[in-house]
């Protein structure tokens, strides 16, 4: 299957070597044309003359353009009748990429990038789209959405996703500082996140059930968490993704 892919940033990289090995050709736009020329080199794929030879050699196109200037760029394109195209323009709006790409179908989409690269980060569709469902849910655990608003918000997760890098390295660093080696601070904060998330994906519990199984009276565990509502930090991040909930919203 060929996907046309306008755009060459981190995005792309990250889709595209994604779905590496998995029987996905890609075409891609040469506005970056060093990154372009390091995509075909690093995971062949075939670099076209201009965004519109992207648009005329491929029925599905992914969109990874800067959000700012990427609908104004699909206006200056021209789609056609029985194409797919799937934006993944962080705040673009459903009716905006229709509009611009007419009469091609439109959808949105949201990942994370990077994670996406080992396919483990989850995406998400709107509307159902069946030619996408496949290729996205090569790059994670695909969520398809019904309700445009509830779409919205669920894509606040893609700033939770990168700000959780910074926590981690926070957390990295003061392991490190206290004389744990690095490479081992780094593994053992990674497998202790991951091996939470797999409590909840696993575990039917609630979480009240869960915190109240971990956190016995007295322990390390509430001295730490009564540090940190004493200090506002969790709650800072429900403050957080509120200001990032306004930007996704428009």
């Amino acid at each position: 299957m060929r996907i046309g892919v306008l755009g060459t940033g981190h995005l792309a990289e990250f889709l595209i070597r994604g779905a590496e090995g998995l029987g996905y050709h890609f075409t891609v736009s040469p506005r970056s044309a060093d990154r372009a020329a390091a995509l075909a080199a690093s995971h062949g794929v075939n670099v076209a003359r201009s965004n519109q030879a992207v648009v005329d050699g491929c029925d599905l196109v992914l969109v990874c353009l800067p959000a700012a200037e990427g609908v104004d760029i699909l206006r200056g394109l021209r789609f056609r009748a029985g194409q797919s195209v799937l934006s993944a323009m962080a705040g673009a709006r459903l009716a905006a990429v229709a509009a611009a790409v007419a009469p091609a179908a439109a959808a949105c989409a949201m990942m994370p990038g990077l994670a996406n690269a080992h396919g483990l980060g989850p995406c998400l569709l709107y509307p159902a789209r069946t030619e996408w469902e496949g290729f996205l849910a090569a790059l994670g655990p695909l969520h398809v959405f019904g309700d445009e608003a509830e779409f919205v918000t669920a894509t606040a997760f893609g700033a939770m996703s990168g700000a959780v890098f910074f926590w981690m390295d926070a957390l990295i660093g003061w392991f490190a500082a206290q004389g744990v080696a690095p490479a081992v601070a780094r593994r053992l904060v990674a497998e202790t996140l991951r091996g939470n998330a797999e409590v909840l994906l696993r575990e039917v519990a609630g979480l009240e059930d869960i915190r109240r199984g971990i956190a016995t009276p007295g322990g390390i565990t509430e001295a730490l968490v009564r540090v940190l509502e004493t200090r506002g930090a969790l709650e800072a991040w429900g403050g957080g993704m509120d200001v990032v909930l306004q930007r996704v919203r428009g």
